[in-house]
């Protein structure tokens, strides 16, 4: 019994390691970001100067922002999913609970709506994957999970570091 809750110790540890840094990652870039829309002089008359509106938006889930308030929202909440998503593979291999699972897609099928439409697809086909695995972990483990969470992690890279 002492082996079994020194690894979910373990696993634990590595689990809120894991989120700490990517939650990280997300913060640092928004004020870079914000700086550089705001630092554009009002009274410029090149309409080139101006940002588009729909490469900034944050209404509705167009843009990078999605359904989120804010580019730093959206990395938050879509960094944590992913996080947690990519951790079942480990929670399989301690015996995972099955309720954990629900809990994940449950998160999952909320954030979905509100991702920005570049992500929509790519959570649409990692929901399905998961609904197919049910409580069996290892199908989380394989080359097609890690394909599914590819373009997850690509848009994590590129937008919130």
């Amino acid at each position: 019994m002492g082996g079994k809750m020194k690894i979910r110790s373990r696993l634990l540890l590595a689990a809120v390691l894991a989120s700490t840094m990517a939650l990280g990652a997300c913060s640092f870039p928004v004020p870079t970001v914000q700086a550089t829309q705001g630092s554009a002089s009002p009274s410029s008359s090149s309409p080139e100067a101006e940002p588009s509106p729909d490469d900034t938006s944050t209404n509705g889930t167009g843009g990078l922002a999605g359904g989120f308030g804010s580019l730093n929202e959206a990395c938050i909440s879509v960094s944590a999913t992913y996080w947690s998503i990519s951790l079942l593979p480990m929670a399989g291999a301690m015996g995972g609970n099955p309720e954990d699972l629900k809990k994940l897609e449950d998160e999952l099928a909320q954030l979905q709506g509100k991702v920005p439409d570049e992500l929509k697809p790519h959570f649409e086909k990692l929901k399905a994957f998961m609904d197919s695995a049910g409580s069996d972990y290892s199908k989380h483990g394989t080359g097609e999970f890690e394909e599914l969470s590819k373009p997850i992690q690509d848009w994590l890279d590129k937008n919130c570091k």
